[in-house]
């Protein structure tokens, strides 16, 4: 005999499937030329400077081919994040020989000038990608990338996943 599922399982269940198809299209329409993509969760929702995520990109191009890649952040958050935009500073590092390449600033905008959200969303998380910088390495480097916040508060709230998105440059 088949047993129904209540009210209150379904309830749990639909947040989850939503995530599921937010993440699953999500990676569909960003493989479009991207190298590297990769997020860390936030602990406890709350982003602190002192919380500094780290990638690593093994670089995987042939020798000679470009070496010019566009770096973007990508943030998932919640609607306790309050601010309009989201700053942050992303050191580029080659491993080989911890020669720092670059620092950047990166802006993610969350809010237009209306109050209106910007970036997807399903359900209750949201998702923006930063502005794009131009990293310059060999492309067989491996590459550290450090990432951290630069708001005036202390902690963010609100911000579930932090990401780092590679793709090369097209000329």
């Amino acid at each position: 005999m088949e047993r129904k599922a209540t009210k209150r399982e379904k309830r749990v269940a639909m947040p989850r499937i939503k995530h599921l198809l937010l993440f699953a299209v999500l990676a569909l329409v960003s493989c479009g030329g991207t190298v590297y993509n990769s997020f860390k969760h936030v602990d406890n929702k709350a982003w602190s400077p002192n919380d500094t995520l780290t990638f690593v990109y093994d670089g995987v191009e042939k020798p000679g081919s470009d070496a010019r890649l566009k770096l973007s952040a990508l943030v998932r958050y919640n609607s306790d994040y309050k601010y309009m935009n989201l700053h942050m500073r992303v050191e580029t590092l080659r491993m080989s020989d911890t020669t720092l390449l670059s620092v950047d600033t990166l802006c993610c905008r969350i809010y237009d000038d209306t109050g209106r959200r910007l970036g997807s969303t399903a359900g209750a998380l949201f998702q923006d990608a930063s502005n794009e910088v131009i990293v310059n390495a060999v492309p067989t480097d491996t590459l550290m990338l450090r990432l951290s916040h630069i708001m005036s508060d202390n902690t963010l709230a609100g911000v579930c996943d932090v990401g780092i998105r590679l793709t090369p440059e097209k000329n």
